[in-house]
């Protein structure tokens, strides 16, 4: 089995690569639904429920509420998502995913969710708590250097 060393290092160079691919496959799903990548994301991002309202889903995805409120249309009109009034505050849109492309979504990720199913189903409760643990920590710093990013702070450090 290679060092500590050396095993680092490549889990190091593998990162860009296993996000590439993951770019290339979000690409070529948007194109065979014929939508753009980031419609794609933001219908993740809705079907997940991790943004439930428009300046939610400009928040995740970078964008201003503007650019997003014409995503929204667009996606509307390729019955992908509903603007519903929030039943709890009316003056505030909800957004729901609508289901009937949601059967050629899952089916484009099928093959994906199985092998990262088979994949995670071999690891242990340690294994699985660590690359939870680098997941999770990896995405919090990413959100933190895109908004240092985008603040146009000079700081180039890492925490």
């Amino acid at each position: 089995m290679p060092e500590q060393r050396e095993l680092v290092t490549a889990a190091a160079l593998e990162i860009p690569r296993f996000v590439s691919a993951t770019v290339l496959f979000q690409t070529a799903m948007a194109e065979r639904l014929g939508i753009s990548p980031t419609e794609l994301h933001g219908l993740q991002l809705v079907i997940s429920g991790a943004a439930t309202a428009p300046t939610q889903l400009a928040a995740a995805l970078g964008m201003t509420t503007g650019a997003v409120t014409r995503m929204l249309d667009r996606m509307a009109k390729q019955r992908l998502v509903e603007r519903v009034p929030d039943p709890a505050d009316r003056r505030r849109l909800l957004i729901r995913p609508l289901p009937d492309r949601l059967d050629d979504v899952a089916d484009l990720y099928a093959p994906m969710a199985r092998f990262f199913g088979e994949r995670l189903g071999k690891l242990d409760r340690r294994q699985l708590a660590a690359l939870l643990g680098v997941m999770t920590d990896g995405r919090a710093f990413a959100e933190r250097e895109a908004a240092r990013l985008r603040s146009g702070s000079p700081e180039n450090r890492v925490d």
